[in-house]
């Protein structure tokens, strides 16, 4: 049966002729030995069934892709043809597998790329490497192109098939070059994780390959023939050389999972049940879930042992397996290195699981980074030996070539052979927040300043960096002469505020973050000189808590005082004092503060401060523990913090809970609406004054809707003048357009001829105020010739109450209706709202009627969906009182668009699937179908219906036609979130997640979801939308929406890579 192994199986294979050799020669030779030896077993496509694959089976499917790569990209065929790489991009599979041999049998380098890169992390190795083509199976195939799109003149061919289980007409390929000409070139390409920045190929030649595969017989004797299950990638270092070492040396079965599922724990739980294989190996995050599962414990049990590979074992986990009788081998190496661990050290007992033995037969050395050279930890180096070097080369001692691991170890304390992990010695700190911050790429132009010697940052685990500096011995002065040591601070800011400059602005560094070492203090060092950061740091552990605390109180100290009317008013001018003072520069009311260059550090000084201001007011003092975390987040303009402010005062709480009663929603929603729809004008428009086609008033232009629907209007011919109407920002509107239409690949230059023929023109406005707050004659031009207005400008804001949004956006509705019932013109302007599908999303008696709805409980209780059930209120009162025709377009979940796939990442889908991607879990509960409608169908839809729509009011659903179950889509998008601190997103439920969430203490920059939690709140327990929308009537008038794509993997995926592209997700 699959994966039993015979008694065969378990003998010692024989030693290669010749040996070394290449990799291709070694196979030929395996299979030439044992054709009937099952080396590899996967699950057959579609079914649990596994399919068992022999050496013999193996070569054939290698020769017969060799052929089709040959004719596709041709091979080499001598050593003195040029080295050539090509790209693979695909699932790691048995398929892959034979892909990469293949490569090799063509004298090929494969590089070998993680299908969890980003779009520029794909178009950099590609470039690196000179590839010449690019093999992407179909699942990928999308991001391929995009890469090839960029990096240009690459062909991308498909990868090779699954082996075959028929041997007729076998060619066997030709295979000519040898070992002592080839042994350094590369034969696989790798590359690093991109922690630091963007992933980097490292090569590994044919002597690389064999120094990695050769282990002394004491150490895996007992292993030799076992069946093995990797669930590791085989574009994972450790994924490839185990399966690379499995085949040709300790003749294991390879054992593969299925490709198209995510690698969970019951998944390798099941496995082991159906064909109990030998050995696993994975990363511990996701063996660690077995045990949690019934009967898992037994599972791991029934293994000869468990390799872990790809990050450190936790303690617990480890220390709970061996009390259990588990047997567990963690592994040691890297991509730069290989295998640098033995796999059985001899002598050492199960509670020592966590100590490794260095490989004896690798040249190392252990350097410490501890007070004294024979004090740990020590920073273990790799050295080169008898012709093998590290993948990649970071030191020379004594003239021999190295790698400096940047891993920190400590000796056992009785066998100090043993080492046991504890550490980096990385320059990377990792803030409070989750962000991380490249500490030389501040040190190293700080320490270019001629009265600096040493620059060391710190910051690990706080909420922002702080920089020691070390004067030179020029500079160098009494500590305790203040006006000494700001005259210092002064002279090298320069230096500091370059090196902020190409940093992120989370790595920004304050001058208030500037500590200055003393004369005094002897700093340690090592025998080269350079400062041992760590008991640098230790030594000024107390000054470094001193400054963070005195930053804390800065924000007390400099925070002004609270206005002596507390008015929205006020509060904005106090805001844009706080603001401007903690950003230097003058910002406008309605700019967004994180467009200007607001960082989350920057936010918390301004919420900070607020509190300041907060507590020295008796007037205030008791509202003080209600001011959110995200305050500065959820309301990004001096404007929307002054309301925010003074709902504050008011109710004693910022925004509403959800939780009011079925009376509060309905009485603080009939208010509203009774406030606004009082003493509507009457139309008295003059006779003759109608002309043909349609002037269009298009409000929030620059939005992602608004972008497609200003694209869509200008494509119709019988639209002969479009006026954009936005608020006002840093740059014009047409400016912010044209960069809108660029960045969505639009026609950019189009819509600049557009303006200069005068078909359509931009203005700023306030829509809440008189004209406008337009010129007057500007104003009344307008008025005097619109026939369409297209209200779409509104803030994506679910933190926000519904009195929030009363004074600019509700006001401004109502503003728009009057507008159009004073317009000259014999027939009033149509009035088109784009409204939510939140504002019946508590409907509940079957499926959503296309008709207008009087009922607050059919709304949504939160203040986004009860401003649009307002405005919606508003447009239906006007048509039933005044005749004017308005439209209500009551919209699903927005997507990106269908060409593209290009979404913005600060709605709410991205920013739970990012949240997903941080907390490591996806809630299986969250929505009960996905009805994502591309944005350009949506703004086609629109246009469609406004055009063949002109009396009284009509509502409209747009939403996609063909919804998926939420629940089948989990886990094909699981997978694509998988990153390296969580190899597998689990799922959960939505109240678990956002319980998550809520402790995650992520930042908004790390996490955008931090922003959206009221809205995530409002899916638990079913308080999310659960409504079913009547399309019919939508359909009837619109093309676009009948006719949109069925949904499939392909729409999933071509926004998940969009978002991968742009490094949005990881």
């Amino acid at each position: 049966m699959p994966g039993k192994l015979s008694a065969s199986h378990r003998q010692a294979l024989s030693n290669i002729p010749g040996f070394p050799v290449l990799i291709p020669s070694a196979i030929d030779y395996r299979a030439s030995e044992e054709p009937n030896r099952v080396i590899l077993t996967y699950p057959q496509p579609g079914t649990k069934q596994f399919v068992d694959v022999t050496w013999g089976y193996f070569t054939h499917a290698v020769d017969k892709a060799a052929w089709k790569f040959d004719a596709q990209i041709g091979a080499r065929r001598a050593s003195s043809d040029p080295v050539k790489v090509v790209g693979v991009l695909a699932r790691s599979d048995v398929a892959y597998m034979v892909t990469i041999y293949a490569l090799h049998k063509c004298g090929i380098t494969p590089l070998m790329i993680s299908t969890r890169n980003s779009h520029a992390a794909i178009v950099n190795l590609l470039r690196l490497t000179g590839s010449v083509a690019l093999l992407a199976d179909s699942y990928h195939k999308f991001a391929a192109e995009a890469a090839v799109a960029e990096v240009g003149n690459i062909p991308i061919f498909d990868p090779a098939s699954l082996p075959g289980q028929v041997l007729e007409d076998r060619k066997p390929f030709p295979f000519n070059l040898k070992y002592a000409d080839e042994c350094d070139n590369p034969g696989v390409i790798l590359h690093t994780s991109g922690s630091t920045g963007l992933p980097k190929p490292v090569a590994w030649s044919t002597r690389f390959f064999w120094h990695q595969t050769f282990y002394p017989d004491k150490y895996v004797g007992k292993y030799f023939g076992s069946s093995f299950l990797s669930t590791l990638p085989m574009f994972h270092g450790s994924g490839f050389s185990l399966i690379r070492a499995s085949l040709l040396w300790l003749g294991w079965k390879v054992i593969f999972p299925d490709p198209s599922k995510p690698v969970t724990a019951s998944a390798i739980a099941d496995i082991c049940n159906q064909i109990s294989p030998d050995i696993v190996a994975g990363a511990p995050s996701v063996i660690e879930e077995i045990t949690n599962l019934p009967g898992g414990m037994d599972v791991m049990k029934g293994r000869r042992t468990w390799f872990f590979v790809g990050a450190p074992v936790p303690p617990h986990f480890g220390d709970l397996l061996v009390g259990e009788g588990v047997h567990i081998t963690p592994n040691l190496g890297s991509t730069e290195t290989g295998q640098m661990s033995v796999l059985e050290p001899e002598g050492r007992t199960p509670e020592d699981w966590n100590y490794h033995e260095i490989r004896p037969d690798l040249d190392t050395e252990l350097q410490s980074h501890g007070p004294t050279p024979d004090e740990g930890p020590f920073e273990l180096i790799i050295f080169a030996k008898d012709g093998w070097k590290p993948g990649v080369v970071n030191v020379t001692i004594g003239g021999v070539e190295g790698y400096a691991t940047s891993d920190l170890y400590q000796r056992h304390p009785t066998h100090p052979r043993l080492l046991k992990h504890c550490g980096r010695v990385d320059d990377v700190i990792v803030l409070s927040n989750g962000e991380k911050t490249l500490s030389r790429a501040i040190e190293v132009p700080i320490e270019a300043d001629r009265l600096v010697q040493n620059a060391i940052v710190f910051g690990s685990g706080r909420a922002q960096n702080g920089v020691l500096i070390v004067p030179t011995s020029e500079a160098a002065s009494d500590p305790r002469d203040m006006e000494r040591l700001a005259k210092f601070r002064d002279d090298i800011w320069p230096s500091v505020e370059n090196a902020n400059s190409v940093n992120p602005t989370h790595s920004r560094i304050w001058k208030e973050m500037l500590l200055v070492a003393s004369p005094d203090v002897e700093l340690p060092r090592t025998d080269k000189g350079s400062l041992k950061r760590k008991l640098v740091l230790e030594l000024y552990k107390d000054q470094i808590d001193e400054l963070y605390a005195a930053m804390e109180d800065a924000a007390s100290v400099k925070s002004p005082p609270l206005p002596e009317a507390l008015t929205v008013n006020t509060f904005t001018v106090y805001f844009a004092q706080l603001v401007n003072e903690t950003m230097n520069k003058v910002v406008q009311p309605t700019e967004d503060v994180f467009e200007l260059g607001m960082d989350s550090l920057k936010a918390i000084f301004v919420r900070n401060s607020l509190l300041s201001s907060l507590k020295k007011d008796d007037r205030t003092k008791d509202v003080v523990g209600n001011v959110p975390q995200n305050f500065v987040f959820s309301n990004t303009t001096t404007e929307q913090m002054a309301n925010a402010l003074a709902l504050l005062l008011e109710t004693g709480y910022l925004g509403e809970t959800g939780q009011e009663s079925a009376e509060e929603h309905t009485r603080m929603i009939n208010e509203m609406v009774a406030k606004y729809t009082k003493e509507f004008p009457t139309h008295e428009g003059l006779d003759g004054q109608d002309t043909d086609g349609e002037v269009v008033v298009l409000t929030g232009s620059t939005g992602s809707l608004g972008t497609y629907l200003l694209s869509s209007l200008l494509a119709q011919p019988f639209v002969v003048k479009v006026y954009a109407l936005n608020r006002k920002g840093s740059s014009s509107s047409k400016q912010r357009q044209e960069k809108v239409f660029a960045e969505r690949q639009l026609n950019a230059e189009g819509l600049r001829k557009e303006v200069t023929a005068g078909r359509l023109e931009f203005h700023d406005v306030e829509l809440n105020q008189p004209e406008f707050g337009l010129p007057d004659t500007i104003y009344k031009s307008i008025l005097a010739s619109t026939t369409l207005v297209i209200h779409n400008a509104w803030s994506l804001n679910f933190n926000w109450s519904l009195s929030t949004f009363e004074p600019v956006h509700i006001k401004g509705v109502r503003n728009l209706v009057d507008f159009a019932l004073s317009s000259p013109r014999k027939h009033t302007p149509r009035v088109a709202f784009t409204s939510s599908i939140s504002t019946v999303g508590a409907y509940t008696t079957g499926m959503v009627p296309e008709a207008p709805l009087a009922d607050p409980m059919v709304c949504m209780p939160h203040g986004y969906a009860r401003a649009k059930f307002v405005s919606e209120r508003i447009l239906a009162v006007a048509a039933e009182e005044r005749g004017l025709p308005t439209l209500s377009f009551r919209i699903g979940q927005i997507a990106g668009d269908s060409v593209h796939g290009i979404w913005n990442s600060s709605d709410s889908v991205p920013a739970l699937l990012k949240g997903c991607q941080e907390l490591g879990v996806i809630p299986t509960d969250w929505v009960p179908s996905l009805s994502w409608t591309p944005v350009d169908t949506v703004a086609q839809t629109i246009v469609d219906v406004c055009m063949n729509y002109r009396e009284g009011h009509g509502t409209f659903h747009i939403s996609h036609p063909s919804p998926t179950p939420w629940i089948d889509v989990v886990p094909h998008i699981a997978s694509h979130l998988a990153t390296k601190t969580h190899p597998e997103i689990k799922s959960t439920s939505m109240r678990e997640w956002v319980l998550r969430l809520k402790e995650s203490g992520h930042s908004p920059e790390t996490n955008p979801a931090i922003k959206l939690i009221a809205f995530f709140e409002n899916s638990m327990n079913g308080r999310g939308v659960r409504c079913r929308l009547d399309l019919s009537k939508t359909k009837n008038l619109s093309s676009a929406l009948k006719e949109v794509n069925a949904f499939d993997w392909s729409t999933v995926d071509l926004f998940l890579n969009h978002w991968k592209g742009t490094s949005f997700l990881l």
